[in-house]
């Protein structure tokens, strides 16, 4: 199965709106994104795959391509990451 760009990774498309890839790793590697989940603005991220043998990556539903909701405490040492970096 072939590569899917995380900006491309839009399941289950009644909960995300406003993906924004932050940092895309590439093929085998792993991508963090801001997104609205449920209209809720919060991070994700996703191991992505390759073409040899990861196919579409992780996580998945059902051989489509989906993203990790990380809980609110994650994203909040997020931010303040980006914050003492600007």
């Amino acid at each position: 199965m072939a590569y899917i760009t995380p900006e491309l990774v839009t399941s289950p498309r009644g909960a995300i709106s406003d993906l924004r890839v932050v940092r895309d790793g590439g093929e085998s590697d792993w991508s963090l994104a801001r997104m609205k989940w449920y209209g809720k603005d919060c991070w994700a991220m996703r191991w992505n795959g390759n073409q040899d043998n990861h196919g579409i990556g992780n996580p998945q539903s059902r051989g489509v391509p989906t993203w990790f909701i990380l809980p609110d405490n994650v994203g909040e040492l997020i931010n303040r990451s980006l914050t003492l970096l600007d």
